[in-house]
């Protein structure tokens, strides 16, 4: 495995003969901001001439899967599927990019990295730390380029503006959805992508998801993430915990149209199923807030819901949710994604009840709750399952 300073390129023949490559990036900071990762697929120019070459957390792959991003994995923020071969002559570079989401800048990054893996295995990286960078909001990480050949770049540009400056650098045009269309220009006009989150700030604030605009099969996935960093004494199920880092559990209370009902999570080793009732599935315990892509719940069957409650628990480490720094992404089918910051935390409490999702027809509706209670019974009360409650423990 061959280490990459900033600015230093290489053939890609002399890291791997494979054109079938993944693409991992990962970036840690205080705060525990959100980064939005894209990889930009621009002509020989540096521009975006065909917006289905932008992937994206609103598109997730290229017209034929050329480019594909894969989510968080091996210790990856988020990596990516890449095929050169199959890459029209149009498409000369690919570039790597991340975005800050919010408040702050590049300047805290306390590490990240890009690495090229062939075959599963690592045959490049290129290490990077905020240092490199002042006020930018945005960076260049790396690219994949041809010049004769298929090359690589560990760039590491910091870049002023978001990511909407961004894929403006790149010739391409945030969608205005509520402006007039402007008049057609004389050459041909930039590419429109829609770079739009929805971010759930209140409680009580709604978004409804259309189930008919689905992309596929493919499942409502529900992220729970938090700060790794050691929680306060006290807390945990038993009340006691010391100073370990904070481990929170995802989980949900369920009731779906056919009247069957349960509780979905870590404690007491229920992780439900993807291919039989209840048709949600949670994929892992992560006791210590340290796998990069935290605890993920997936819906796969939500027109079957007749009420879902998503909560978070605080099993040990803190003894509520004011340290944890708590945060949940909800992407449907269609890759479109919801956020959801608990910012209003009660002290002394270490159960969240932190959204619902409700479906009706062809749509569900979600809702951010951020109601805090005692534990699972106080919160069923609140929510009427009418669930019988005894202590456990993992």
């Amino acid at each position: 495995m061959k280490q990459f300073n900033r600015g230093q390129k290489s053939k890609l023949a002399d890291l791997t003969p494979a054109t079938d490559l993944t693409v991992g990036l990962d970036l840690q900071a205080s705060g525990s901001p959100t980064f939005d990762i894209s990889c930009f697929g621009v002509d020989a120019e540096g521009k975006l001439s065909d917006d289905r070459y932008f992937v994206f957390f609103n598109q997730k792959a290229s017209p034929k899967g050329e480019v594909r991003q894969l989510g968080p994995r091996d210790g990856d923020a988020e990596s990516f599927e890449v095929h050169l071969s199959n890459l029209p002559p149009k498409i000369q570079r690919l570039v790597f990019t991340a975005t800050l989401d919010g408040a702050g800048t590049m300047s805290q990054v306390s590490r990240g990295h890009l690495r090229l893996l062939s075959n599963g295995s690592e045959v490049a990286r290129f290490p990077f730390t905020g240092s490199d960078f002042s006020q930018e909001k945005a960076v260049i990480v790396g690219e994949i380029y041809r010049k004769d050949v298929w090359r690589f770049a560990a760039v590491g540009q910091g870049f002023n503006g978001g990511l909407s400056a961004l894929l403006e650098h790149f010739g391409g045009q945030e969608v205005a959805e509520d402006a007039a269309p402007p008049p057609p220009p004389a050459p041909p006009p930039a590419p429109k992508v829609n770079i739009s989150k929805v971010t759930l700030d209140k409680k009580g604030d709604k978004q409804v998801v259309d189930l008919s605009k689905r992309g596929g099969d493919r499942p409502i996935h529900i992220n729970l993430n938090w700060d790794a960093s050691a929680g306060r004494r006290g807390g945990g199920f038993f009340g006691f915990g010391g100073s370990s880092a904070p481990d929170l559990d995802l989980g949900c209370m369920y009731r779906l149209k056919n009247g069957d009902s349960g509780v979905i999570q870590a404690l007491g080793g229920n992780f439900g199923a993807r291919d039989r009732s209840p048709f949600i599935f949670l994929d892992k315990d992560d006791r210590s807030g340290k796998a990069s892509d935290g605890e993920n719940l997936y819906l796969h069957r939500p027109q079957e819901i007749d009420l879902v409650m998503v909560f978070a628990f605080i099993y040990g480490g803190a003894s509520d949710f004011t340290s944890v720094g708590g945060r949940m992404a909800i992407t449907d089918g269609s890759g479109d994604q919801i956020l959801i910051q608990l910012n209003s935390p009660d002290r002394n409490r270490n159960f969240c009840a932190i959204s619902t999702v409700r479906a009706s027809g062809s749509s569900v509706e979600i809702t951010k709750e951020e109601q805090y209670f005692r534990g699972h019974k106080e919160a069923d009360g609140r929510y009427g399952f009418g669930f019988r409650w005894t202590a456990g423990s993992k």
